[in-house]
């Protein structure tokens, strides 16, 4: 291991999803907004909740909860919507709470137990990681949406993927 890669610092958005506690990086994150109620989308997969508008773009909204945890999150007034960016392009993600930006050193994330994660969601967690007195599940957003889900809820019309 070379000694850049000892000290190299991630930082993460670091959220609560079905009262576990979650990580995106940063890099994958461009805003985060209140939570509102999406304009369902007709046979969309489930997970997805519909669509809503984001400065004049029209963004998918996925329920992380549903996706993740098979529950559904229950919004409240500390839910919010962190807007990614994912192979797919630009989504919103419904989460119970935002709490911080973390910088975790990559010397601390650990690979997720695999008698823990079905195969198929495996691939969706970068690894779990120690921050304070906390365990947090670090995602990789490419993976936790997959494209076809997305691409299949209707939400993203063709040649907006690029965007």
């Amino acid at each position: 291991m070379s000694e850049s890669s000892v000290n190299e610092v991630r930082q993460y958005v670091l959220f609560s999803l079905c009262g576990e506690e979650y990580g995106l990086p940063i890099a994958a994150v461009r805003s985060v907004i209140r939570f509102e109620d999406p304009t369902p989308v007709p046979h969309a997969p489930a997970g997805v909740e519909g669509v809503f508008n984001l400065r004049g773009q029209i963004l998918p909204l996925v329920d992380l909860g549903r996706q993740l945890r098979g529950a559904a999150i229950e919004p409240t007034a500390l839910s919010r919507i962190i807007v990614a960016e994912a192979g797919v392009g630009s989504v919103g993600l419904a989460v119970d709470r935002v709490h911080e930006v973390a910088s975790i050193p990559v010397d601390q994330v650990r690979p997720a137990p695999a008698a823990a994660l079905t195969t198929e969601m495996g691939e969706a967690f970068e690894g779990v990681a120690t921050y304070g007195d906390r365990l947090v599940i670090l995602l990789d957003p490419d993976k936790a949406l997959p494209k076809p889900v997305l691409a299949s809820s209707g939400a993203i019309q063709e040649g907006e993927l690029d965007a």
